[in-house]
């Protein structure tokens, strides 16, 4: 073999490679943490007073895990649950967009909500909970391994 036939041989098996990669590439799910991410960014300053809010507490509501029973416990403080006048809780699944769930927060008499996560798919959540109370806004955020 001479060396124009090296080179063209060469050149051929670099361009296939590249291509190859390019097309595997072009495959593969690029999904962000969030869709509307810039607009969140812009609003970060509101949800900064929201985490000061809740720092400010006394008692911050607290998620629990059962993991036998499959379900998890929100419990709020009981003197905030009278007060509470809207709400979400929202598990959010850090590596897809896609398995997210939220729920408004329905706190029975004793400031107590559970959820049934016996179909999650097991990994890290994390649980983001909002709520207004007394003309303030509050948000906490727990991590939860199933």
């Amino acid at each position: 073999m001479n060396w124009g036939k090296g080179i063209i041989l060469a050149f051929v098996g670099f361009f296939g490679v590249i291509f190859t990669l390019a097309y595997i590439s072009m495959q593969q799910d690029i999904s962000l943490v969030a869709d509307n991410y810039y607009e969140q960014e812009l609003a970060y300053e509101d949800q900064i007073e929201r985490i000061k809010n809740t720092d400010g507490l006394l008692e911050k509501p607290a998620v629990s895990l059962d993991k036998k029973r499959g379900q998890a416990r929100l419990q709020f403080p009981t003197d905030l649950k009278g007060s509470i006048y809207e709400g979400s809780i929202q598990f959010f699944r850090p590596s897809s967009a896609a398995l997210d769930q939220t729920f408004d927060i329905r706190l029975d008499d004793e400031g107590l909500q559970t959820f049934d996560v016996s179909r999650f798919p097991k990994g890290l959540w994390k649980v983001k909970i909002s709520w207004k109370s007394k003309n303030r806004e509050y948000y906490n955020e727990t991590t939860m391994i199933l």
